[in-house]
């Protein structure tokens, strides 16, 4: 982004606003600080130095309407075809827990629809992300939820205390077993939430 004018917000939010087509800051004010957040990479330092940023130029994000849902950009149709194909790709020591996971996920309600995202299968229910993977760890399985009504749910399976995302693990298989009524909780109540 050699012609941005863009401050510097670490690699992984300088990336995630190039993948979204954000090449400078005005363009910013077309969308909403929550809406920004949703990009993978884009941190709450990364939202700050750009709200500054574009304060000091008299800018502003978009501003929330009151009450207004943030929509994501679920895909309404399951891509099973994508997540398979990606899957059978796939070289990951965890390879197995990656698909038995999925399954449990898929399991819970029959609306809910997978895709390929951020490099991983993620799961959305009527166009609202639910999770997804994060393949970049190779010792055990890493969920990322990243709902802004994940913050509602109650779990100890759950991890972090972000704004709007929750991490979950698991080892091997074994560790899926035991944990599997939770994960099942968990999503069964972000889908009530969801339908609320």
């Amino acid at each position: 982004m050699a012609n941005s004018n863009f401050p510097k917000i670490g690699s992984p939010a300088t990336r995630a606003l190039e993948a979204a087509g954000y090449t400078n800051l005005k363009q910013l004010t077309k969308v909403t600080e929550a809406e920004l957040a949703q990009l993978h990479g884009m941190g709450p330092k990364a939202l700050g130095i750009l709200r500054d940023t574009l304060k000091a130029h008299g800018l502003s994000f978009k501003h929330d309407k009151a009450g207004e849902k943030l929509k994501k950009k679920g895909s309404p149709v399951s891509r099973t075809d994508k997540v398979d194909e990606f899957l059978r790709e796939l070289n990951h020591p965890l390879k197995a827990e990656v698909e038995a996971v999925r399954s449990i996920i898929k399991g819970i309600n029959k609306d809910i629809v997978e895709e390929v995202k951020w490099k991983a299968p993620s799961f959305n229910y009527k166009g609202e992300y639910l999770v997804t993977f994060n393949l970049w760890e190779e010792k055990r399985i890493h969920l990322v939820f990243h709902n802004p009504l994940i913050s509602k749910v109650k779990s100890k399976l759950l991890e972090g205390d972000y704004k709007d995302r929750r991490m979950a693990y698991f080892t091997d298989m074994k560790d899926i077993k035991a944990k599997r009524a939770l994960l099942e909780k968990i999503l069964k109540d972000l889908v009530k939430l969801i339908n609320l």
